[in-house]
């Protein structure tokens, strides 16, 4: 009988493995993690690790640092007891989350550390990155109050995953994103799921998305995804929003972000420009810097001037090189466990470079030609690794044991 559970974990995209616990060790567990957690100088970040490294086998194989989140949320999927709210509460000890996170960063010495963090998970978008630190600065220097930033580029070039740096390396925790897809707001009725419905609607009762945030805190970083695919009536609610930090609900309560950042997302302009073939003999197909006219030309069309005069900028994503991609791809084949080589990035590159779906198409093919071949291994009761890549005569990959088993 095996003495782990294997769980798969979808923002790692892979299989984990964590060691089995009876009801007896599982409560001995929790005091001595409550017991833990209660002594000085010691935060959420400490306790996770501690879990991390007594209940996942080879954990040393993980970037603990960077995976920790994924990696706990995969021991409170087996052991729901060892969550930190159970924890505490088994003291008797009073948690309040918002309280447990690090305070906003207020000098320059503490964001020129964020730079250096994001743009290592950040790859080939330099100079977006620079806007957001500016924003940073800004917000923590007390010059502006909130900041709204428009990001424009092909899938999967890491738009949306900057909003996530910001929300976890500025803001202090994941939780501090609120994402709201564009796509579920295309009608005119639906604004309503933000705010609230108006009086003498169904659900005029219910609390609004923004209504419940703000109650909690005016620190947010808000992404609106995908924004081109939004109602015209939506936009028209985030003028005041853009304009002061502040929003009114269907009850009439002001909803303050005053300290938020505020990121819209978009491939506005895009389609039918990137990719397309060019006029002459030897044409080649358009690359996105030589799209920007066009796609700037769009984002003004598409976007009312009363919009766009109240963005603090609008910033144009790199479409992601090979050499880029290759350090992608590197990236996440570390978080598997396989022997790295040089031979092994190249073939990943090769197979699954795509301008047009950029760091997306990379993490799918690692997934589906890798990922699943190591979760079998697992599954069939094999060595956890690591295990050595091979080629096959027709360039499919194989996996080895350490002893070519």
């Amino acid at each position: 009988m095996n003495e782990y559970y294997i769980v798969y974990n979808a923002q790692l995209d892979k299989f984990v493995k964590i060691n089995k616990l009876s009801e007896a060790e599982l409560i001995k567990s929790v005091n001595s993690y409550g017991k833990f957690l209660a002594g000085k100088n010691v935060g959420i970040s400490d306790y996770i690790k501690k879990l991390i490294a007594e209940y996942i086998p080879n954990h040393k194989t993980y970037d603990v640092d960077e995976c920790a989140e994924s990696l706990f949320e995969c021991l409170v999927e087996v052991y729901p007891g060892l969550q930190i709210e159970f924890v505490c509460k088994h003291l008797n000890e009073d948690l309040d989350e918002e309280e447990s996170l690090p305070e906003v960063v207020k000098t320059l010495k503490q964001i020129n550390a964020i730079r250096t963090r994001i743009a290592k998970k950040l790859i080939g978008q330099d100079e977006a990155l620079e806007h957001c630190l500016n924003a940073i600065k800004l917000l923590s220097s007390g010059l502006e109050k909130h900041i709204s930033l428009f990001f424009i580029g092909p899938t999967g070039v890491g738009k949306t995953e900057l909003s996530r740096l910001l929300a976890s390396e500025y803001l202090g925790s994941n939780k501090k994103l609120l994402k709201i897809n564009c796509g579920e707001y295309s009608n005119s009725h639906e604004y309503a799921k933000l705010v609230g419905s108006p009086p003498g609607y169904i659900g005029h009762n219910e609390k609004g998305i923004l209504t419940e945030r703000a109650s909690q805190s005016s620190e947010w970083i808000i992404c609106f995804d995908e924004i081109e695919k939004a109602h015209d009536k939506l936009i028209d609610l985030l003028l005041n929003l853009l304009d002061e930090g502040t929003l009114t609900d269907s009850h009439g309560t002001e909803l303050d972000f005053s300290k938020s950042i505020f990121v819209f997302t978009s491939n506005v302009g895009l389609k039918g420009n990137l990719g397309r073939k060019q006029m002459g003999f030897g044409a080649t197909t358009v690359d996105y810097n030589q799209a920007k006219g066009e796609i700037q030309d769009e984002f003004e069309l598409k976007f009312s001037p009363e919009f766009r005069n109240r963005l603090d900028s609008v910033i144009h994503f790199n479409q992601l090189s090979k050499d880029n991609v290759a350090i992608i791809a590197k990236n996440q084949l570390k978080k598997l466990p396989v022997k790295m080589s040089k031979k092994l990035i190249t073939y990943v590159v090769e197979q699954a470079y795509s301008p047009e779906f950029g760091a997306r198409n990379i993490k799918r093919f690692i997934k589906n030609n890798i990922t699943v071949k190591v979760a079998e291994k697992i599954l069939d009761g094999q060595q956890s690794g690591p295990y050595k890549i091979a080629f096959s005569s027709d360039n499919e990959v194989t996996l080895e044991g350490v002893d070519g088993i």
